[in-house]
């Protein structure tokens, strides 16, 4: 898989959590076409390495909203599984972030969200950001990965070197 960046992709930012955190960094990206959705969820330490990496397809594609909450839900799921305890999610869906952080109902991702709040309380500290798609640029590329895909594809302790120089590239823009 070829991950070459582009001038578009330059100048984007991602920010290292606070020490003793992991930011899980998520997106959705959709194929009407083909009536599927992926998934791409990112994690990270306070150091910026990558702790977890996660590509799921999906069948069958809800709108947008939907599929950007679902990722977020499925985010926390995986870090409460690797026994994370403080975390930070970001998504490039505004919308959403803001929804769950005001813990309005927004009628079209009401039972995600109400997941979503029960899913706080497993942690030690959860919140939600927003962040640019820009900023988003790994998991939003696992995003659209996953849509080619059949089953999950999934990195813990070793990763791909393209999704390694991904995350190195977010962190080189950070430095300059």
């Amino acid at each position: 898989m070829s991950s070459s960046i582009t001038g578009a992709e330059k100048g984007r930012r991602w920010d290292t959590p606070q020490a003793g955190w992991i930011k899980l960094n998520t997106d959705a990206a959709l194929d009407q076409k083909l009536n599927k959705a992926g998934w791409g969820i990112v994690a990270r330490n306070g150091s910026g390495e990558l702790v977890g990496s996660w590509a799921r397809p999906t069948e069958g594609c809800a709108e947008a909203q939907v599929e950007e909450a679902l990722a977020i839900r499925e985010a926390m799921v995986l870090a409460k599984r690797m026994g994370w305890r403080k975390v930070e999610l970001e998504s490039d869906c505004k919308l959403v972030v803001d929804k769950i952080n005001a813990r309005e109902e927004e009628v079209s991702i009401a039972i995600i969200q109400l997941d979503i709040w029960r899913l706080m309380k497993e942690f030690d500290k959860c919140c939600f950001s927003y962040t640019r798609r820009s900023n988003n640029y790994v998991s939003h590329y696992l995003a659209k990965f996953a849509i080619t895909l059949i089953d999950v594809a999934e990195w813990k302790l070793s990763f791909p070197a393209w999704l390694l120089e991904l995350a190195q590239a977010d962190l080189q823009e950070q430095l300059l």
